[in-house]
């Protein structure tokens, strides 16, 4: 069943002119927007791209998505993104999905990063310098915490909350678990609780 579903997803999600995965597969042609939730494609433990595609979608992701506080949720080439989060909140709503900076996407872009450049030294070097933007920014917005979005456009102005717990988490487990390699430990399962009634 997985070599099936395998093959059926490569076969459906493959966008080979682009190098990266179709944004949506629904009956008909497939959406090719370059969007970052392709890479949990490879950054989740098992993965059903070659080593080689999974390289491919790393390196698209890079170039068209990555900025200096996250992943753009467009690429900047799209008809459709919208670089500054700003206006009214019909006009913030239609930017929210549609180019704006998500820093909690560094933590899985940097874990399929150095997953797809077999944890070298190198590649977790590289991944501690692309967090160090978010390090600055502690000192930015919402002191001591990272903000829930940015602009997709230069300067990558700060934007919605100034304090945003998924933003801050993924960022630490990326440093922690990735660029350290310092993985918890697996708890032992508990036994039973001893209620001492009969």
């Amino acid at each position: 069943m997985a070599a099936v579903a395998s093959v059926s997803f490569n076969r459906l999600f493959w966008n080979e002119n682009a190098g990266c995965l179709y944004d949506v597969v629904n009956g008909g042609l497939p959406v090719d927007s370059i969007r970052p939730n392709q890479v949990f494609a490879v950054s989740l433990p098992h993965s059903m791209l070659s080593i080689e595609r999974a390289k491919r979608v790393v390196e698209t992701v890079q170039e068209q998505l990555l900025t200096p506080y996250g992943l753009r949720s467009l690429a900047s080439t799209d008809p459709q993104y919208r670089g500054h989060y700003t206006g009214g909140s019909a006009e913030r709503d239609g930017a929210y999905h549609e180019g704006t900076v998500w820093p909690w996407l560094l933590g899985p872009f940097i874990t399929a990063y150095i997953k797809v450049n077999g944890g070298s030294e190198v590649s977790r070097a590289k991944a501690e310098g692309w967090l160090s933007a978010s390090q600055s920014h502690l000192t930015d917005a919402g002191l001591g915490h990272i903000s829930e979005i940015f602009d997709g456009d230069p300067p990558h102005r700060p934007r919605g909350c100034i304090a945003q717990a998924w933003s801050v988490a993924e960022i630490l487990r990326a440093y922690v678990e990735d660029v350290k390699g310092i993985h918890p430990a697996a708890q032992p399962e508990s036994q039973p609780r001893q209620t001492g009634l009969k």
